[in-house]
């Protein structure tokens, strides 16, 4: 088992990525980082080879330029590759952490409007997220209100108002709402409705999305 722990000694353009050996089963034949710009990182760092080994280790990163990374630690023994969870840092403008970013499976998705955070909590524009999950969208102009269906779940938001699952009444912190003549809905409700893991990166700003969680 290997865990991605948060960077130390960021800098304008370095970071120090750690990770943690929490179980070893045999012989590591390699462990250490993947890192980079999104979450189809390739840029691989070998920290040890060839050991057996539960510890903390780290890596330093330098000559980074402007903008979000991400990083998750990996341990490889005789059978199999072992990963930690995705972390990620910023390097450059403190303004530039304004921008909420969205990952779904690894893959950035694109507004038209962009997600905004009101109470805490993230708002995207309905149409991208419901099609970025695979599901069928209707909007009714009479009632302000929006449905989404996927296979068995039906989804339901009323504009400023409640939300249903499968027609029961669902616990919402922030209700849909309309910005920009843009329909925005809560990202986190809407995404573990149809069944998906969400996860926030509060050092960029970043939701994680993964339609196939374990």
């Amino acid at each position: 088992m290997v865990e991605t722990n948060d960077v130390t000694e960021l800098t304008t353009n370095a970071a120090t990525m750690n990770g943690r050996m929490t179980k070893c089963y045999g012989e590591i034949k390699e462990y250490g980082f993947y890192y980079g710009v999104d979450m189809r990182a390739t840029q691989k760092v070998v920290v040890g080879v060839n050991e057996y080994v539960e510890k903390a280790f780290s890596e330093s990163i330098t000559n980074l330029s402007p903008g979000k990374y991400y990083y998750r630690a990996f341990a490889t023994n005789a059978t199999a590759t072992g990963y930690g969870p995705w972390k990620g840092f910023m390097i450059g403008e403190q303004g530039d952490n304004d921008v909420i970013t969205v990952n779904l499976d690894g893959q950035a998705l694109t507004f038209d409007v962009q997600p905004i955070i009101v109470n805490d909590r993230t708002l995207v524009p309905l149409r991208a997220i419901f099609e970025a999950l695979g599901t069928e969208v209707q909007w009714y102009e009479e009632t302000q209100t929006v449905k989404a269906i996927k296979a068995d779940t039906e989804v339901t938001l009323v504009i400023d108002g409640e939300a249903y699952i499968n027609g029961e009444l669902a616990t919402l912190d922030v209700p849909a709402r309309i910005v920009n003549d843009r329909t925005l809905v809560p990202l986190r409700f809407v995404s573990e409705a149809m069944d998906c893991q969400v996860d926030w990166i509060d050092t960029t700003q970043t939701v994680l999305i993964n339609s196939n969680p374990l």
